[in-house]
């Protein structure tokens, strides 16, 4: 090969070289709040418990068209709707979520169910603030 044809050829596979990772130096790290509150969605105060802390996140499946039993739960817990539609019921007070919807369980909160009412299972990511031995949920 040339010299004269060597030297273009150089600069053309440096640059592919160069290119990619410069196009990668324009991605920048993207935090999006989901959530910020000190109350449940009962509209109560979450506190802290004592003992041995212990954080738990969990991967909830919620087949379409079941429900939950009535429950509490004694630790405060985000929950983040990943897929799917839900319907929380709490006495006479109903929500209703869809895919990308976050709220907060307090643990002072009062018993209530959930129920899938979409077409596909409702997935659930749910972070639990708690101590060790203590359960995620009281059945009532």
């Amino acid at each position: 090969m040339r010299l004269k044809n060597f030297i273009p050829f150089c600069f053309f596979f440096l640059g592919t070289l160069i290119l990619p990772q410069f196009s990668l130096a324009q991605e920048k790290i993207e935090v999006i709040p989901l959530i910020q509150t000190s109350k449940g969605l009962s509209g109560k105060n979450f506190n802290y418990l004592d003992g041995k802390p212990e954080l738990r996140l969990l991967k909830v499946k919620i087949p379409a068209g079941l429900k939950t039993p009535i429950h509490t739960h004694p630790s405060p817990m985000l929950i983040h709707v990943t897929r799917g539609r839900l319907k929380h019921v709490r006495g006479e007070q109903i929500n209703f979520f869809k895919a990308g919807d976050s709220f907060v369980e307090s643990n002072n909160g009062d018993a209530h169910y959930v129920k899938n009412i979409g077409k596909k299972a409702v997935i659930l990511h749910v972070g639990v603030i708690s101590v060790v031995g203590m359960p995620t949920t009281i059945n009532k």
